[in-house]
């Protein structure tokens, strides 16, 4: 019996797609901007404008803005995004910074536009589920112990992985922003040792901030001292609920020139 093609094995592949939806209003990192999005040309409107015009008389558009930071809902940072003392990976960032972003960064720094496409083994880590429970306690700092163990049941993790880690706050981005804001659980600072330490090209979670009960000594560790990327608020239920602790990631961050940071929708195919 002949390999299944790549073609067929897509097309069995059950698809997961692990990003939040965006709208006005939605729940965003106290210190940035509120997502905002605006139909800046209604139908009625372009209509007459073109019958005016004689262009294709009952013809007509629509158009919306967007007016976000690049860290609303699911996004996708790179290590210039944070940094300690100016210095990302022992690197001074200040003589690189414009108005438009980040311009002749030296290696191993770059922007947006130079990430490819990203296909990654991914491996879930379900903390919550580790330790029996929908949801991780408010404020929980995840300890090195509990990802061992779910990288143990998950037959563990290699380098260069995608790691997903579900907290369960992921459930309350479109209906509680309170909780999803202020009450998350993340991950200890031991415990993004312990992850780092492991290698893996990029972190996900379903909270916010990465981290408690500092909200950025995840970040330092993971993206400024290591290099390794990082998804946050990402949507890991149905991944979860299905019990896939291995799947293929699929991120495609938009390749904007000096960019620190994208929206994206990431997918997971089991």
């Amino acid at each position: 019996m002949s390999e299944p093609t790549l073609q067929e094995a897509l097309a069995r592949a059950r698809v997961y797609d692990l990003g939040q939806p965006y709208w006005n209003g939605m729940p965003v990192h106290p210190f940035d901007p509120p997502f905002q999005s605006y139909l800046y040309r209604y139908h009625e409107y372009v209509r007459k404008s073109f019958d005016e015009m004689g262009i294709e008389p009952g013809f007509s558009d629509a158009i919306s803005i967007m007016i976000t930071s690049n860290h609303a809902g699911t996004h996708f940072d790179l290590p210039i995004h944070m940094s300690q003392d100016n210095r990302v990976m022992g690197i001074d960032v200040t003589p690189y910074q414009r108005d438009t972003g980040f311009k002749d960064l030296p290696e191993p720094l770059h922007s947006l536009e130079q990430v490819p496409p990203l296909v990654l083994r991914a491996v879930l880590l379900d903390v919550a589920a580790f330790r029996n429970e929908e949801v991780l306690p408010e404020r929980h700092p995840i300890t090195p112990e509990e990802l061992e163990g779910c990288a143990e049941q998950a037959g563990g993790i290699r380098e260069g992985d995608c790691v997903l880690i579900r907290t369960g706050y992921g459930r309350y981005f479109e209906t509680d922003r309170d909780i999803y804001l202020n009450r998350w659980a993340g991950l200890g600072d031991a415990a993004a040792h312990w992850l780092a330490g492991r290698g893996p090209r990029l972190v996900g979670i379903d909270n916010l901030s990465l981290g408690v009960p500092a909200p950025f000594a995840s970040h330092r560790i993971i993206l400024v001292e290591k290099g390794i990327y990082v998804m946050k608020s990402l949507n890991l239920e149905a991944l979860a609920a299905d019990g896939c602790t291995h799947s293929t990631v699929i991120v495609l961050p938009l390749p904007i020139r000096g960019g620190e940071a994208s929206l994206v929708r990431p997918i997971a195919l089991v």
